[in-house]
């Protein structure tokens, strides 16, 4: 006798991560894995476009002040409330006028909540770390 049994995979038990070059032509790679991962989220369509949509541009923003053959780091929370997309990189200054640009009120619009971090970098060759955690929130159970 042969018995089948689905496997039931939490989306948090493992945290998913992706490091790119910081570079425009690492964004399809970016939005793949991003579309993949929150896929498994209790997310409807539309948030989950939302969300990749979300990824990317504030991926972008992230390359356009990333220091040269830097990497853009993608991961994903652990938060069983809500699908957390968490992308850090090195850049060459603070980007904190950037939260009053069009891309920013983009992200706003697009994610439930908008996180930026920025912190002075520990390594020589690095000036600021940068983070911006993009965070959407799951359907309830219906």
């Amino acid at each position: 006798m042969t018995s089948f049994a689905r496997a039931i995979v939490s989306p948090v038990a493992v945290s998913p991560s992706l490091s790119v070059s910081a570079s425009p032509d690492q964004l399809p790679v970016l939005r793949s894995l991003v579309r993949t991962v929150a896929a498994h989220y209790a997310l409807s369509l539309d948030a989950l476009s939302d969300l990749v949509l979300a990824a990317d541009e504030a991926a972008t923003i992230l390359i356009g002040h990333a220091l040269p053959s830097s990497t853009l780091t993608c991961t994903f929370g652990d938060d069983t409330a809500a699908a957390q997309v968490i992308l850090s990189a090195a850049t060459t200054g603070q980007i904190t006028t950037s939260t009053s640009s069009f891309g920013w009120r983009v992200l706003e619009t697009l994610a439930d909540e908008v996180v930026l971090e920025e912190l002075p970098a520990t390594a020589p060759e690095e000036k600021w770390a940068v983070t911006i955690t993009l965070t959407k929130v799951l359907q309830a159970d219906s």
